[in-house]
């Protein structure tokens, strides 16, 4: 076989990999889109209402209310519920800022996988580190950049707020990462 022909064979090779790139690039933007969609479900359907209903201590009969008043309901404030429906905190969302409380009854610590390793590390620090560049790149106000604090008390988490985190999309993906974080965390607790 000559070097022509292999040269060649070659370029035909490479030129069906260039086509398999774009329809892989394709392919790739349409699964985002659908994620994005999936997330839209989730947050209009996987988070309710955090009401007076969702008590967090569930042995606790609820009080009859009087018949002239009225519940107000904010619809900014969200439970946090594992799989199976144990509330697990409550998600608030005000300004720019979410803040989540643990629920009580649970002794959820900073030491608990997968709190530092992903949600911390991997969600958090990379949102900041996308606006970190996003900002040198004059893209982004420096403060608009994300901050997160972590309260605790002897490492037990009080709260987690999160500044700036940016538009619907960033903050459905905060609230399925705290949801699925929690929910791991609450299974190592149950589960000893």
């Amino acid at each position: 076989m000559s070097s022509e022909q292999d040269t060649k064979k070659l370029l035909q090779f490479r030129e069906s990999m260039e086509q398999r790139i774009l329809e892989l690039e394709q392919e790739m933007s349409n699964l985002q889109t659908a994620m994005a969609e999936i997330d839209k479900l989730i947050v209009n359907t996987g988070f309710r209402t955090f009401t007076t209903a969702d008590k967090l201590v569930k042995d606790e009969p609820e009080p009859a209310p009087e018949p002239d008043q009225t519940e107000e309901i904010d619809e900014d404030q969200l439970s946090i519920t594992s799989k199976d429906g144990t509330v697990l905190g409550v998600m608030q969302v005000e300004n720019h800022s979410i803040i989540f409380t643990p629920a009580e009854p649970f002794d959820f610590t900073l030491d608990i996988p997968p709190f530092e390793s992903f949600l911390i590390e991997r969600v958090l620090d990379n949102m900041r580190k996308t606006d970190q560049e996003r900002s040198a790149n004059g893209e982004l106000d420096p403060g608009e950049i994300l901050e997160y604090e972590v309260n605790n008390e002897e490492g037990k988490i009080v709260s987690l707020t999160i500044h700036n985190y940016g538009g619907e999309r960033r903050l459905r993906e905060i609230n399925s990462s705290i949801r699925w974080t929690f929910d791991k965390m609450y299974d190592k607790l149950t589960q000893g």
